[in-house]
């Protein structure tokens, strides 16, 4: 829990820090998509009966969302599921998924991991996907540790991937990709061993403080919603990449039905959370509240303090920053 504390207090500085220099903006480059893949994608689209289908397809592996309604993408954010329109590591562990039902044949464990780590060492190769590339980081060094049998905890490994994230620009590059990254790896990570409730209910917290910073509504609903979503797709995507793998050699549109089906899950559970979302600042009021029923009195006064500061107006609207603030500037 001491790790969930500290994952959530350096994620709120990364924000509010990022939020001052007034990079909440910054993103990175537009990938160019290669003309193989463009010159693919419309023969794909020329089969399919909604162009918006294909289009939804090939932003799971290229990022680009050109094609996809307002209407999708916001269903697709009610859900906390807009990265699944971008490559990341979700979509990482489904291609893992997929290769590991090959691997199991391999009876040699480090054979396996061997494997695992050249398979890995491609997301450095690619030329943005700052996501995948951290994740595929954090698992190679999972790997070394029982390959080399060195005494690393997993929270050290996660630390130490971020930080080299941070040395070859992933925090540069996109300041807030890197922030939702770390929160919530950091999150998983540091709850693993909880209860799946704790681990809704620490989810939910740091979406509380992405929230609070960006000025946005939450629902403790869309949390369960959104893994349960997640947690289909890992198994849908790998079924995906195989259609893109044998399109050109069989095409028929059989993976239409497949991402139709998914979307409309999307669109139905957006409408069931309609409603559901509101202020985050009356979530960490009701928090606090919560904390006033601990019988120790410490908590108790630092409860108060906090609970009185909630109830200004200040805690009531979106964390800004003017953009050019200069902290450093002398007292007229």
């Amino acid at each position: 829990m001491k790790f969930f504390i500290l994952i959530s207090l350096l994620s709120a500085l990364l924000l509010g820090i990022t939020i001052q220099e007034g990079r909440q903006k910054i993103r990175p480059a537009t990938k160019r998509i290669p003309d193989f893949l463009i010159s693919y994608r419309q023969k794909i689209r020329d089969r399919f009966d909604r162009p918006e289908n294909a289009a939804i397809l090939f932003s799971f592996i290229t990022g680009d969302k050109n094609g996809i309604s307002p209407y999708t993408k916001n269903a697709f954010k009610k859900d906390n599921l807009s990265f699944l329109l971008s490559p990341s590591g979700i979509h990482l562990s489904g291609i893992l998924l997929f290769i590991g039902f090959f691997l199991k044949r391999i009876k040699s464990k480090r054979l396996k991991r061997l494997s695992n780590i050249a398979f890995l060492s491609i997301a450095f190769f690619l030329p943005s996907f700052d996501a995948i590339k951290r994740l595929s980081i954090l698992r190679i060094f999972s790997q070394f540790k029982f390959l080399s049998k060195l005494k690393l905890s997993v929270e050290h490994i996660f630390m130490l991937t971020f930080f080299i994230s941070i040395l070859i620009g992933g925090f540069s590059r996109s300041p807030l990709g890197f922030i939702y990254s770390f929160i919530f790896l950091g999150t998983f990570f540091s709850l693993r061993n909880f209860s799946k409730i704790i681990l809704i209910l620490g989810l939910f917290s740091t979406h509380l403080i992405l929230a609070l910073f960006m000025g946005e509504k939450v629902s403790l609903i869309s949390i369960p919603v959104g893994l349960l979503l997640s947690f289909l797709f890992t198994f849908i995507f790998p079924v995906l990449l195989l259609f893109l793998a044998t399109f050109w050699l069989i095409p028929l549109n059989w993976a239409e039905p497949i991402i139709r089906i998914f979307v409309l899950i999307i669109h139905y559970s957006a409408k069931f959370l309609n409603g559901s979302f509101t202020s985050s600042s009356l979530f960490l009021i009701a928090a606090i509240w919560c904390l006033m029923m601990l019988k120790h009195s410490k908590s108790k006064c630092a409860a108060v303090l906090i609970l009185i500061f909630l109830h200004t107006n200040t805690a009531m609207t979106p964390v800004q920053f003017p953009p050019n603030l200069n902290l450093k500037e002398k007292k007229t």
